[in-house]
């Protein structure tokens, strides 16, 4: 008998209306129910737009309401712990964007919080469904590069290369914006989830670039830049694996490298989109993703992380359904990398190589 879709209520506007939203509308078992943001009038256009019928501007009002199946949180990372306990509270799933929370204190909280409620706990981390990276990861597992001998990844991006870029959260370090926060929890991610091993210790640099430390206000002031938009990691895993970061959000020469090097061979994603291989006695070459290995709604042209995000979605539901194959990244996750996150935060600050304790 076909079950009734589950209810989804979406908390943000921002990237949420741009993947969530148009994710969960595009899965057969999810119908969004309700929008939430901080400000009326877009929420009520976006809404309006996409069909969805409710919107609020209260995201606690709109859990006593509406008591949604899944809550996907798509709002800054502040408010990630509060909005997530509270769904958790009323019943509710919960899908929240990376990073998980402001610091591991809050993200051990909300995945307590989670298990006590036994709800379905996921942390978006969709990159994992790119093609090249999840095949990457199935040739990994395949024993294609044989024992992993170092990880390499490298994302420079213009996002905010403008120098008339206007101020906003991802600006604040207190909000936890920045580049690390936000490209580099997707790296730390993958590190963890192609290895297989959690990382030890942390060195790192963190930078804002002068020429971006400050950014114009809607008065026509400026406001300074706390946050980084560059920044160097070195990772120490179990076993002596080491890994190394690099990332800027004000490089011209925009690209994206994730690599596993390892006893027998490499592996390489370049530009998010392409997978290259090496083994012994072999140049690197390009490697042909099966198609079995593309998202649903899969649109790189027009907007790349949808896909990836709809097969994140989809692996939520399968396992609110208790049919799940693959388990999606959960809170468990995210509260790993936070705990790199604050490591990193400490090194830069102290200018010294932390190690991370685990309980």
């Amino acid at each position: 008998m076909a079950q009734e879709p589950l209810r989804v209520a979406l908390i943000g506007t921002g990237f949420g209306t741009q993947v969530h939203l148009p994710a969960f509308l595009g899965l057969a078992e999810t119908n969004v129910v309700a929008l939430c943001g901080t400000d009326e009038g877009p929420a009520r256009e976006i809404a309006a737009r996409y069909g969805v019928r409710a919107v609020y501007t209260d995201y606690e009002q709109m859990l006593v309401d509406v008591q949604p199946d899944i809550v996907s949180v798509a709002a800054p990372p502040p408010l990630h712990n509060p909005i997530t306990v509270a769904a958790l509270q009323t019943g509710a799933h919960v899908l929240c964007e990376k990073p998980l929370a402001l610091n591991a204190a809050e993200a051990s909280e909300m995945l307590a919080e989670a298990e006590q409620r036994q709800r379905v706990h996921v942390v978006d981390f969709q990159t994992r469904y790119l093609p090249a990276r999840y095949y990457q990861r199935v040739l990994t597992d395949q024993g294609y590069v044989g024992e992993p001998v170092l990880l390499e990844a490298t994302w420079m991006t213009t996002t905010h290369w403008e120098r008339a870029l206007p101020w906003t959260w991802w600006m604040d370090a207190d909000q936890l914006g920045g580049i690390l926060s936000d490209m580099g929890t997707h790296l730390i991610d993958a590190f963890c989830w192609l290895s297989g091993r959690r990382v030890c210790a942390v060195t790192a640099t963190l930078h804002t670039t002068p020429q971006y430390a400050h950014r114009r206000l809607p008065d026509g002031g400026e406001r300074a830049v706390t946050a980084d938009d560059a920044a160097t990691l070195v990772l120490e895993f179990e076993g002596g694996l080491r890994g190394a970061i690099t990332l800027s959000a004000a490089a011209a020469g925009e690209t994206q490298r994730l690599a596993l090097h390892g006893t027998e061979g490499a592996l390489v994603v370049e530009d998010h989109l392409r997978l290259c291989g090496r083994r012994r006695g072999e140049a690197l070459a390009l490697i042909e993703i099966p198609q079995e290995y593309e998202p649903p709604l899969w649109l790189p042209d027009e907007n790349l992380m949808l896909g990836p995000f709809a097969r994140l979605a989809g692996l939520m539901v399968d396992a609110i359904r208790d049919r799940a194959l693959i388990a999606p990244p959960t809170f468990a996750d995210g509260l790993a990398v936070q705990r790199v996150l604050d490591a990193a935060y400490q090194s830069s600050r102290e200018g010294r190589r932390v190690e991370i304790e685990y309980p």
